[in-house]
């Protein structure tokens, strides 16, 4: 199953989750100053900051580490299992073993890459802290000659000077890619309100149906909904003004429609019913179908059918990414450059995107593949989700919410607490 996130609602213990930690960090669960004064602990730690890192690469043509515990440090719920399990049984004449400890915040798991005794092996970055994380040393330059599954990776990230967040993955390898769009019930919206190309968030404006809209509880993403709305495209450069009718976008859709801001009420609140549509990321809506089974078994097929997403075209398709590097202080660099691998290898990536619902950036996974009752894992996306698998020219078209400053940041923030007051 895929990772479980809170669900947000009075009573309910579940743990928050990579995507709804971003969510919740992003409007104020971790400040800035506070998550910089984490990078700043590491870099104090690691000795003297340096564009390159602390670290050089591994030598090439090591062997495996024998007997060794391959120490990763995931968001909680990353990684299946049987992804876990394949790694061990691939490299069982080296009887290496797997110790996976999970966190919930990135400044939490920041802090403990600082302490003297986390020598881990693997670490799941955002990329939002990937410079203070390379400037502080705390990971290790990439040794391209163990990672023969780059080549699996969609032409984007092999690029001249891609991608520009690491380029030539110098550290980094993806991990998934998204897109972010708009989920809803086919069973629950009348057909002529449905999403469209030409408007696909429309719906949430919508005061036929109140109080079942729900966006993001994340001020990047909620304001960038209503920007798109707006016609500004280019999102990095919005200005003030455009900024502040944005935001009373929103505020008059919670007026007249009832708009919601949740953490999943993508991934549950739609297969439950308690949402007839709500702003999706492509792997939540992929999930959804997931998550209901678990809660209700033998309804997964049923919400599948039920479900469909709509994202904007280019240019104002936003897209995101998920990051795995190598610790610098880890014990089994070899071994880990082998796990890097390992989550590369294609049965390996599309076995875990079957767990999880999001998408792996690698050459043959497309729609048209999921289309094709010989493939392997035809199952994992009913056709009528097929468009939320995002395309190698879709996503280098888009953009991703990353790259703002404090000031920029503040901004944003000043819009969103206008409507979303309190976070």
């Amino acid at each position: 199953m895929a990772r479980r996130r809170d669900h947000g609602h009075a009573g309910l213990t579940r743990p928050l989750g990579r995507r709804s930690f971003l969510r919740a960090a992003a409007v104020g669960t971790v400040s800035a100053s506070a998550l910089g004064a984490v990078l700043d602990a590491c870099t104090r730690s690691s000795g003297t900051a340096t564009s390159g890192g602390g670290s050089e690469p591994i030598a090439s043509g090591l062997p495996i580490e024998r007997d060794a515990t391959l120490r990763v440090y995931e968001w909680k719920d990353y990684l299946a299992s049987s992804v876990l399990d394949a790694f061990t049984r691939r490299h069982a004449d080296a009887n290496v073993r797997i110790h996976v400890e999970s966190f919930q915040r990135i400044d939490e798991a920041i802090a403990r890459l600082a302490q003297p005794e986390a020598a881990f092996d693997v670490f799941f970055p955002t990329i939002d802290v990937l410079p203070g994380l390379i400037a502080a040393g705390t990971l290790r330059p990439l040794n391209h000659d163990y990672l023969s599954n780059v080549r699996n990776l969609w032409s984007w990230f092999n690029g001249a000077a891609r991608p520009s967040y690491d380029p030539g993955l110098g550290y980094t390898v993806p991990y998934t890619v998204y897109s972010s769009g708009v989920g809803w019930r086919d069973d629950l919206v009348a057909p002529a309100d449905a999403p469209d190309e030409r408007d696909p968030f429309a719906i949430l404006w919508d005061a036929r149906y109140h109080g079942r809209l729900g966006v993001y509880d994340e001020y990047l993403e909620g304001l960038s909904l209503a920007l798109l709305r707006e016609g500004v495209a280019d999102l990095k450069v919005a200005t003030d003004d455009q900024l502040a009718r944005a935001a009373d976008a929103l505020d008059e859709a919670v007026r007249v429609a009832g708009l919601r801001f949740t953490l999943d009420g993508a991934e549950e609140g739609l297969p439950e019913g308690e949402f007839v549509a709500h702003q999706s990321w492509s792997g939540d809506v992929l999930t959804a179908p997931r998550y209901a089974e678990e809660d209700h078994p033998g309804s997964g097929a049923r919400v599948a059918r039920q479900l469909r997403y709509r994202a904007p075209s280019a240019p104002g398709l936003v897209v995101g990414c998920d990051l795995t590097a190598i610790c610098a202080r880890g014990r089994n660099p070899v071994l880990a450059h082998a796990f890097l691998n390992h989550l590369l290898d294609f049965d390996t990536a599309m076995d875990n995107f079957a767990w999880n619902g999001y998408q792996p950036p690698l050459t043959g996974v497309t729609a048209d593949a999921f289309a094709d009752p010989s493939f392997r894992w035809h199952a994992a996306v009913p056709p009528n989700l097929r468009n939320a698998i995002i395309s190698e020219d879709a996503f280098a078209g888009g953009q991703m919410l990353v790259g703002f400053g404090p000031s920029e940041q503040a901004r944003w923030l000043d819009q969103w607490n206008r409507v979303v007051p309190g976070t």
